[in-house]
């Protein structure tokens, strides 16, 4: 049982949080992909909680496997970690689950981002921040597909929290009070989960710079 959610704060600027979910198990990378490095040297983890640090929103990441090299990759920043004890049988829905309940009563909504996407951009956050209205989620679309983060209005957080594994948590957004927000970035899209995605992603990236 988690603690119970208080109504939320009348605006978004004082209460938007995020949560990077890095308790995934990298079966299919073969080693932990979160560690892999990406910008500057700098593993994929670190990368993707700096892009929501940067866009001034205090981020809660979320362990599993490899906890303590994730923490350790963390070094030098400002986020939050919390452990997620049942990342092995408990899936993603269980690492939101322990983020949510870890966030403060003063959130009103929270980005959810996979710590296997590095595409996403400090502007992008900011971005879906400015357009956040309350009552309403919102995430990135890109050629017609829906990407991340997902800024989780807290009107949707008891029906997240209310899910069991193997659930996931799309099943519990209402998906009549969710705004896809178009925008230019394929990034939001861009996951490294096999090593020909990672090597696919660093070739994308190198494009861009």
């Amino acid at each position: 049982m988690g603690k119970p959610l208080s109504p939320p704060p009348a605006g978004w600027r004082e209460g938007c949080g995020a949560i990077v979910l890095a308790a995934g198990l990298s079966k299919r990378m073969g080693e932990n992909k979160l560690l892999l490095p990406w910008q500057d040297g700098k593993p994929i983890v670190a990368h993707v909680t700096r892009q929501f640090l940067l866009a001034g929103i205090e981020a809660i990441v979320v362990t599993g496997r490899g906890a303590a090299q994730v923490r350790a990759a963390l070094t030098g920043l400002s986020a939050r970690c919390v452990h997620n004890p049942d990342f092995a049988a408990g899936g993603m829905i269980s690492s939101l689950q322990v983020g949510l309940r870890a966030l403060p009563d003063t959130m009103a909504a929270a980005f959810i981002q996979p710590a296997d996407m590095p595409g996403i951009s400090t502007a992008l956050i900011q971005q879906l921040a400015r357009e956040y209205a309350a009552g309403w989620s919102i995430a990135p679309c890109y050629g017609g597909r829906r990407g991340h983060p997902l800024l989780l209005d807290r009107s949707r957080w008891a029906a997240m929290l209310a899910l069991a594994a193997p659930a996931m948590p799309r099943e519990a957004l209402d998906k009549a009070r969710l705004r896809l927000l178009p925008v230019d970035e394929p990034g939001v899209l861009m996951d490294v989960d096999t090593p020909a995605a990672y090597q696919q992603a660093l070739a994308e990236r190198a494009v861009t710079l």
